[in-house]
């Protein structure tokens, strides 16, 4: 699931994407007008503990032995897109879906998200929750490390040392170091589509800097939409066997739906128009923490010491930009 943003660049340093459809790369600016920092925090928060339930949701809708990543994240992104249009004709505000045009990055931003969640949902089944969100989350780094070479946005000595206190606390809590995890084919293919969505979740936190003038909600709306085309191409692709389902399944499915979606994935959009790259990936680590609970707690996952070491490196990673804006 959108970063944003810091303190202004000069009037040279960047420009804003125009609202056309078809447009050149051009950075947008490093901080939008009317921003509120403590809305974007408590969003970030908000957010992130829902993300981090996606694994307990996700295996709890999916029977034994079948994955269905790409088919419940495609119901994610429907139920995401039908709640976000009622919220926006509630407040009878539905004129600016055809005032605002579409640009490349509102596309790209929703397209790579619906990838994005596919893949790590499909992961939290053939992997450790931890490592699967471990991978998702080098999405941010990613996303941070874009934000410098393309946009030319500044990051500060805290941005710095939280990224990489964030990294290494991210494979210490996933076991990538000193860990003794199995390589059978499962948790291989589980690694793999873990680091493809982090990848994915990297470009689609790229795109989010862009068009910071388009409503929350509306942006929302479209990244459901194109979400959902994305998803909906895997579906398509992978043909998930869905026929074990129970009602029980289908429940745990329509909480996902509402939690993980239309909750998380709209405050997200929410976060990223009021907090810096940096800020926002920060904090957004949160979720390793509690994906890492819920897999102790809820599925017996052991959590050694360097996991747990790891947990706390991701958590003072969490405080540095905050730190480093005052």
């Amino acid at each position: 699931m959108t970063v944003s943003l810091g303190a202004p660049l000069r009037a040279d340093d960047a420009l804003s994407e125009p609202s056309s459809p078809v447009l050149p790369l051009s950075p947008a600016p490093e901080s939008p007008p009317h921003t509120n920092r403590r809305l974007g925090i408590a969003a970030i928060v908000l957010s992130a503990t829902a993300m981090g339930a996606a694994g307990l949701f996700g295996r709890k809708a999916t029977p034994d032995g079948a994955v269905l990543g790409e088919a419940l994240t495609l119901g994610r992104m429907v139920v995401g897109a039908v709640g976000m249009l009622v919220l926006i004709a509630l407040s009878r505000r539905l004129g600016q879906l055809r005032r605002i045009r579409l640009s490349w990055s509102v596309v790209g931003g929703g397209f790579f998200l619906g990838l994005s969640l596919a893949t790590y949902l499909s992961a939290t089944v053939l992997t450790d929750l931890s490592r699967a969100v471990v991978l998702h989350y080098l999405g941010p780094v990613v996303a941070i490390v874009l934000a410098r070479t393309v946009l030319k946005e500044s990051i500060t000595r805290f941005d710095a040392l939280s990224v990489g206190t964030a990294f290494a606390g991210m494979l210490l809590a996933a076991g990538l170091v000193g860990g003794n995890r199995s390589g059978g084919e499962h948790e291989t293919l589980g690694t793999v589509l873990g680091a493809a969505s982090g990848l994915f979740y990297g470009a689609a936190l790229l795109c989010y800097r862009y068009r910071t003038d388009m409503p929350s909600d509306v942006r929302s709306l479209w990244n459901f939409v194109f979400g959902a085309v994305a998803a909906g191409a895997m579906v398509a692709l992978t043909r998930p066997d869905m026929s074990g389902m129970t009602v029980t399944h289908w429940l745990w499915a329509g909480g996902f739906f509402v939690v993980c979606g239309l909750f998380a994935l709209g405050l997200l959009v929410v976060a990223g128009k009021h907090l810096r790259a940096a800020e926002l990936s920060g904090l957004s680590y949160l979720e390793v923490v509690v994906a890492l609970m819920i897999g102790t707690v809820a599925f017996g996952e052991s959590v050694t010491m360097l996991a747990a070491a790891g947990a706390g490196l991701i958590v003072v990673a969490m405080a540095l930009p905050m730190l480093g804006r005052r």
